[in-house]
């Protein structure tokens, strides 16, 4: 047997044993729902079920002999008070009707009367089904009308059909139940027959059927209406083509068809009459089954032009022609035809999708043959429900199979259409891949000597000692400057090409756009120089966070204001926001060249600038607009030639608590263990951490990071608060964000190197980006060193403690240093002090023994310990200064005449030897340089908010260039050690320096401020 023959087998018996599973379960759904054969029959209009048990789950057929009234409507309230139903014209009718019959007769009654068993409860809860009546019925039971379908009556007038099935619930407390139904039908010329079971049961049981029911229309329904959904979305965002809803239609016009079909009443809100509402059920049944012969040509390859296709479709043509304008008598008897033009062309798809799967044997045409065996036995057994009548509910496994059929399809089809086309476009992928190694490649050679040529310039440039012009020292500032914009260019570049090749992530979270901005001017700072720009933004401090990646978002906003700087000699940029449809938009406006709408038309496309003579390769915009469309904005440009632009674009607006992924803190880092080596000089002090960012996330990450038994951390938010604490404490190490709203981390590095040099207090900034422009924009506004985001917790905790350690040990030479100079002692006043000494010894031993007890006193308040300290009592100065004043009046006796003017109460602790040397200044710089000798006033004042020391003296003043060098800082001069030693721990501890006010050869007032805070 050839392999021909042998694959046909194969793929028939797959077909047979599919259309076996599907009859099996057809079998097994009406062996479950189908009725037991020993129910009883009505009889004469009797339903005797008195012997019987009613049960929960159990319905019963009301069907056989009813009694039947034609052209009678029986009052139900008088039936059996006026004359026995026996004389009035009366028949029988058996229901369901097998054939109806042409009749004259327009309405009529039915009656049947249940005989219920006697041990039933009283008080038991029945229900009856109705189905659709032709064309309208009322229901009566035991004489009181409980529901009805359209509106009963005896003329046309005031007859109005409806033909909708119904179920009504009711507690019967008699041994019987009397139903009435009247009927009346002036639409068609069929006589007022039912041609439906009657239901009848316990209202549980009832329940349970219609629920059976309403799973199986709702299943029906929902996959329906998700594949015409699916279609929809495929037409808008996909392949807007009219053939993609002409499946949306399709779908949704068997949904409408099953719906009718259940329950007629569905249409009643059209507000049409009988016969218009049978035409639309019959025109959305003929639709539907147009619609699936479509879909089937559609999906056929081989058979797709097949000329029956035509034929079928101009046979549905004219029948929905024929539905319209044919009176409803005629459409009653072509209705059979419609029936088997439905057969027939459903038996004619599902032939053609058989055929073409035997003859292809592809993958795809299989599902093909699956929907045409859902379809083939869907029909055949709705053609066998037909003839036997049965009352069971809906089933829906039949479409369930057709919709699977149908999405496998598709799938399959998808994936054999993306296979090919991913070999068509193989060769221009590869080719397309090469010319963006070759930029990647060159711009990576290029971008290591472009590095080494910047670092190299900037070292010449921050050299003190190089003898360079100041036109050659700008010229070499313009070299690095455009280094670092050949930068930009290769970074371009290189994301370009991620960007092309997808391999670009983003990392969103809450991003305050305040920040970014801020952070980004300060970035930016150097390319302005030499230009007349402002850069402002006025975005409001409450303005919402944004959702974005920081790094993007910051390479996103250094590209647009340095696009516009480079476009802008002389004006300002100015960045604004608003929030529109739950938006961000921000526009970054310029007062520069402007662009005419060529320009703009070119401006997104790789390689293009707006000015052919500037310089780059014209990717920056491009690149911005890419990665605001990855974050899910758009870029706009509204520009006018020589009057500027507004380049504005979109960012989603955070909610709630978003984080799609915390980056701010590498993850696999949080719990490494980092050794702790006790033999470091600053392992038993706890030193103090601040912490500037404006994401209080990101600052208890941050602090976790620190043990508190070694690190006390302070967080805050913003540059202001930071600028506040740090006047309040001594600070070991400060951690700042570069991105901080409105003072960025660049600016308030500037503001506190303003006060603080770089050893005395390290600063440890954050940058979102490890790119030069980053790490120069941090290093130049003073910071020590660096940690990219996201950062890992072993860096962060190492290089902080570098930078403590590194602090702590400049300290203590510093401390070692000044506490040299604080208790150096001129060899010359040792020397005079002890021969006053020995002098007092011959003439006035009560004399020499006060000045022996003072000058003790004084060595050892001058070498005491404390003098190590940041500060001491203000009580132990002055006993340094009492005893230092003692000796020397002992010395000079007249020449030296001491005021103390010191309020009472004053407790503040100032630094130490800081009083001492400045009254010691005024003694032998002062006083003792006149003949005549003088007087030093130590004065001390209390005030509200602070205490005021003043030295006061007489003596010769200070000449005006030695004062201006004092005031100004400068070390070039080996005099006035001490001064310039008390100025520096007095900027150091409150931010405040020595006040010098001097006249020659009047006096001079040396003042400084203790707060009281401090």
């Amino acid at each position: 047997m050839s392999l021909l023959k042998k694959t046909t087998i194969r793929h028939s018996l797959f077909i047979i044993l599919i259309f076996i599973v599907l009859t099996t379960l057809r079998l097994l759904w009406l062996a479950y729902f189908l009725p037991t054969s020993d129910q009883p029959l009505a009889k004469k209009g009797i339903f005797d079920i008195h012997n019987q048990q009613l049960f929960d789950e159990e319905v019963l057929n009301l069907d056989g002999e009813w009694l039947y009234y034609p052209g009678l409507l029986l009052d139900p309230l008088n039936i059996d008070n006026s004359k026995s139903p026996q004389s009035f014209k009366q028949t029988t009718r058996t229901i369901p009707m097998r054939d109806s019959e042409v009749s004259t007769q327009r309405y009529g009654t039915y009656r049947l009367k249940i005989l219920l068993n006697h041990n039933a409860p009283k008080d038991h809860r029945y229900a009856v089904r109705i189905p659709a009546v032709s064309t309208a019925s009322a229901l009566y039971i035991n004489g009181k009308l409980v529901d009805q379908s359209g509106k009963v009556a005896t003329d046309s007038q005031n007859h109005k059909g409806q033909a909708a099935p119904y179920t009504l619930y009711f507690t019967n407390k008699q041994p019987e139940i009397d139903i009435i139904l009247h009927v009346s039908n002036f639409d068609t010329s069929i006589s007022n027959s039912i041609d439906k079971r009657i239901l009848f049961g316990s209202a549980s049981a009832i329940e349970h059927h219609q629920m059976i029911n309403d799973l199986s229309l709702a299943t029906i329904s929902i996959i329906l209406i998700l594949f015409a959904l699916f279609s929809t979305l495929v037409f808008l965002f996909i392949y807007p083509k009219p053939i993609v809803l002409l499946f949306t239609v399709g779908f949704l016009l068997p949904l409408a068809d099953e719906l009718i079909s259940y329950d007629q009443s569905i249409i009643t809100w059209l507000h049409l009459d009988y016969v218009w509402s049978f035409k639309l059920s019959t025109i959305i049944y003929l639709g539907s089954s147009f619609f699936f012969i479509q879909f089937m040509r559609v999906l056929l390859v081989k058979y797709h032009n097949a000329k029956s296709f035509k034929r079928l479709f101009a046979f549905y043509g004219l029948s929905a022609f024929l539905t319209v304008v044919l009176p409803i008598s005629w459409l009653l008897v072509i209705n059979s035809f419609y029936y088997i033009l439905y057969v027939v062309s459903f038996l004619f798809v599902v032939v053609l999708a058989l055929k073409e799967y035997l003859e292809n044997q592809k993958q795809s045409t299989a599902f093909i043959a699956l929907t045409a065996l859902g379809t083939m036995n869907g029909i055949i057994w709705a053609y066998i429900k037909s003839i036997y009548d049965f009352d069971i509910p809906m089933y829906p496994f039949d479409y369930l199979f057709v919709m699977l059929g149908f999405s496998g399809y598709w799938f399959k089809r998808f994936f054999e259409n993306k296979a090919q086309i991913n070999q068509l476009i193989a060769k221009l992928q590869k080719d397309d891949a090469l010319k963006d190694e070759f930029l990647s490649s060159s711009s990576q050679k290029l971008w290591d000597p472009m590095n080494k040529m910047v670092t190299l310039g900037q070292s010449i440039y921050d050299n003190p000692n190089n003898k360079l012009m100041a036109d050659d020292k700008q010229n070499l500032k313009h070299l690095i400057d455009i280094g670092r914009s050949m930068s930009f260019t290769l970074n371009d570049i290189l994301d370009f090409t991620r960007l092309k090749e997808g391999n670009l992530h983003l990392h969103k979270k809450n991003v305050s756009i305040q920040s970014i901005v801020y952070g980004v001017f300060d970035m930016l700072r150097f390319i302005t120089s030499g230009k007349q720009i402002h850069m402002n933004s006025t975005i409001p401090r409450a303005f919402p966070n944004v959702v974005a990646d920081e790094n993007r978002l910051i390479q996103i906003l250094f590209n647009l204001l340095h696009n516009a700087i480079k476009y802008t000699s002389a004006g300002s940029i100015k960045i604004s926001a608003h929030i529109e449809n739950n938006m961000a938009v921000i526009h970054i406006r310029d007062t520069g060249l402007g662009m005419d709408d060529d320009i703009q038309s070119r401006l997104f496309s790789p390689y293009e600038q707006g000015n052919d003579n500037n310089d780059g390769i014209g990717l920056g915009l491009l690149i911005s607009k890419k990665l605001i469309e990855l974050h899910g904005g758009t870029l706009r440009i509204h520009s006018i030639p020589n009057k500027g632009s507004d380049v504005y674009f979109t960012l989603p607006l955070a909610e709630g608590e978003f984080n799609e992924e915390q980056s701010y803190i590498e993850k696999e880092d949080l719990h490494l263990p980092i050794e702790e080596h006790n033999s470091s000089p600053t392992a038993e002090k706890q030193f103090k951490i601040l912490m500037v960012d404006d994401d209080p996330v990101n600052l208890t990450i941050m602090r976790s990071l620190f043990a508190t038994s070694e690190y006390a951390v302070t967080t805050v938010t913003s540059s202001e608060m930071a600028l506040e604490v740090l006047q309040q404490d001594d600070w070991d190490l400060v951690i700042i964000d570069a991105m901080l709203p409105y003072i960025s981390g660049y600016a308030l590095i500037e503001i506190i190197r303003e006060h603080y040099s770089l050893l005395e207090l390290p600063i440890l900034i954050l940058t979102a980006r490890n790119y030069s422009e980053d790490v120069f924009a941090g290093s130049a506004h003073g910071a020590n060193d660096y940690v990219t985001k996201p950062i890992s917790s072993l860096e962060l905790k190492v290089r902080s403690r570098a930078l403590i350690d590194l602090k702590y040990s400049i300290n203590q030479r510093l401390h070692l240093e000044t506490a040299w100079l604080q208790a150096q002692i001129q060899p010359h006043f040792l020397f005079n002090t002890l021969n006053s000494i020995a002098s007092l010894s011959t003439i006035d031993t009560d004399r020499m023994i006060d000045l022996m007890h003072h000058f003790g006193e004084y060595l050892h308040a001058s070498f005491d310990v404390r003098n190590l300290q940041r500060v001491v009592p203000l009580k132990d100065e002055l006993e340094l200064v009492r005893s230092y004043l003692y000796i020397n009046q002992q010395r000079f006796g007249n020449l030296l005449n001491i005021e103390w003017d010191i309020d009472d109460n004053i407790n503040i602790d100032i630094p130490p030897i800081s009083l001492q040397t400045l009254v010691e200044n005024a003694i032998r710089h002062g006083v003792l340089k006149q003949e005549e000798g003088g007087t030093v006033c130590v004065r001390i004042k209390d005030f509200s908010d602070h205490v005021a020391v003043s030295v006061v003296d007489d003596g010769v003043g200070i000449d005006p260039s030695i004062l201006d060098e004092l005031q100004s800082g400068s070390n070039s001069t080996n005099d006035g050690v001490g001064i310039r030693n008390t100025d520096l721990r007095l900027k150091r501890i409150y931010r405040q320096r020595l006040q010098i006010k001097s006249t020659l050869n009047e006096g001079t007032t040396v003042t400084f401020h203790i707060p009281k805070n401090k």
